[in-house]
């Protein structure tokens, strides 16, 4: 049982957790992504994933830059129809980088800039959803011009920099580790 105190401490052993990550690796799908010569294993994900990052760092960027006030002459109401792409993208995003994750699950599931950027998406995609409410939900968008609004579309801003920097930084992982 996962509750007790010997369970918790089971779990988190290095060996443990490694066996599930051995595990995910060795799935079907994960050698599928990692070693099929089609180009519907790792290019097709690849796609995917740079895809639904476009969609969602693209409208967000958008959102943004007309909530910070930066391009007042666009209207802000139409921005409303960009969040049904924003979450499609997020959600491509979010699935394919999953399947690029298990497909190297050993060593991708356990790299330190991999672990920050998840947890940046985890923010992001949370003050999106918040931006979306707040400043989309009423008939009037006057919340737009609020210091909060304001502050998470310069967060998203931010988030979405450091994301996108990060996904490149996984490459080069090796390297910046000395590993």
């Amino acid at each position: 049982m996962m509750g007790d105190p010997q369970s918790q401490i089971r779990f988190l052993e290095a060996g443990y957790f490694m066996g599930v990550l051995e595990f995910l690796e060795q799935t079907s799908l994960a050698t599928f992504i990692r070693e099929s010569e089609s180009y519907l294993g790792f290019p097709t994900f690849l796609f995917l994933h740079t895809l639904g990052l476009s969609l969602v760092v693209g409208a967000n960027a958008l959102v943004a830059i007309r909530v910070l006030g930066l391009a007042s002459s666009i209207p802000l109401q139409p921005l409303r129809r960009l969040f049904p792409f924003m979450w499609i993208g997020f959600l491509l995003t979010v699935l394919s980088g999953l399947g690029l994750g298990i497909a190297a699950a050993t060593t991708r599931l356990v790299n330190p800039i991999l672990l920050g950027k998840v947890v940046l998406v985890a923010i992001a995609g949370i003050i999106m959803r918040r931006l979306e409410k707040k400043v989309f939900s009423g008939p009037d968008f006057k919340e737009a011009e609020s210091g909060s609004s304001r502050m998470m579309a310069a967060a998203l801003l931010v988030l979405w920099v450091a994301i996108t920097t990060m996904g490149r930084l996984i490459a080069y992982s090796a390297t910046i580790f000395g590993t």
